[in-house]
């Protein structure tokens, strides 16, 4: 396995189909797993570093050095000046990966750091510190600052797709940064996902406030919206129908009087997998059918005996005839 896939694996920065590769890697061997996490809390302790706020390395250094050698004087009179050292010993200490450890003696490091939330073939339900919950879709990214979310309740979505029920607070906005898109809540519930540039925004309950470029949007329950990070124009706000966008929250499909298109559509994009109805008038059977944390194998069965219809799989292709 490369070295920066697993770099960027940790980043969030790879495609879920990337992603996947890596996790599968991981499991092979358990020297595998023991790199990854050796790279993992490499890659942890440089980004305590880099969001540090407020330090002053140099005034740290020379405090530390000042003191140092008026003890040094006292001790063994004259000695060979610190500060001469003071580039090697921080290029030394950084590539040695003991820097973090190091600045403890010389600062207070505030206790914020990121928190990934990460998932990969599994769905997971999370709480956030404010008491909000999150529920996350397989292969989605999500992140925020410990410490920090106290005070400004930010998370950034990186990929994938989550559903928010945010506590309500007035005095602070629950902010979600998706790429060019931000969305801003008071106290609701809505679901948010994040496909190669695009955004999309779809409210369950409160009303949600979608931000890109100069723009604004205040959509309502049962609206939608989808954004590309590149939208500079107005965007026109759709009608959500149905609930099938929460499946993944606990597993369950709930169809009403859905045509089959929608049916498969939204069972494709659960497993992963790909459907053809062959026959247009097919298409438009209506389906009124609950299916909870069942197998697909399990619903194929129930839809193709109710509308007397046979199912092919070729590759990763389901065929309906």
């Amino acid at each position: 396995m490369k070295r920066d896939w697993i770099i960027r694996y940790v980043q969030g920065e790879l495609s879920p189909e990337e992603s996947a590769q890596v996790e599968r890697w991981i499991q092979q061997k358990t020297e595998y797993k023991k790199k990854y996490l050796e790279m993992k809390k490499l890659w942890e302790m440089s980004s305590v570093l880099k969001e540090t706020p407020d330090v002053d390395v140099d005034r740290a250094w020379e405090t530390f050095v000042d003191k140092r050698e008026e003890r040094l004087k006292k001790k063994m009179g004259p000695v060979r000046s610190l500060r001469q050292k003071k580039i090697l010993w921080i290029n030394a200490a950084v590539s040695a990966g003991i820097l973090g450890l190091l600045s403890i003696w010389f600062f207070k490091f505030d206790a914020s750091k990121n928190v990934f939330l990460k998932t990969g073939e599994q769905t997971q339900q999370a709480q956030l510190p404010d008491g909000s919950s999150v529920a996350l879709n397989r292969h989605t990214h999500l992140k925020y600052r410990k410490g920090v979310f106290d005070e400004n309740r930010r998370v950034l979505l990186q990929q994938g797709e989550a559903f928010f029920n945010v506590k309500r607070d007035e005095s602070r906005p629950f902010i979600i940064k998706s790429g060019n898109t931000q969305i801003t809540v008071l106290g609701t519930s809505f679901h948010v996902r994040r496909a190669e540039s695009l955004t999309e925004v779809i409210v369950a309950s409160g009303a949600v406030r979608v931000s890109y470029a100069d723009k604004q949007l205040i959509l309502k329950p049962h609206q939608m919206v989808t954004i590309s990070d590149t939208s500079k124009h107005i965007v026109a706000i759709d009608t959500v129908r149905d609930q099938l966008y929460r499946y993944y929250i606990h597993q369950e499909f709930i169809f009403d009087h859905t045509p089959l298109v929608r049916v498969f559509a939204t069972l494709g994009k659960a497993y992963d997998v790909k459907f053809k109805i062959d026959n247009p008038e097919t298409a438009k059977l209506p389906l009124t059918a609950t299916f909870e944390q069942q197998s697909l194998s399990d619903m194929l069965k129930v839809i193709v005996r109710t509308f007397d219809l046979s199912v092919e799989k070729r590759g990763n292709t389901y065929h309906i005839k």
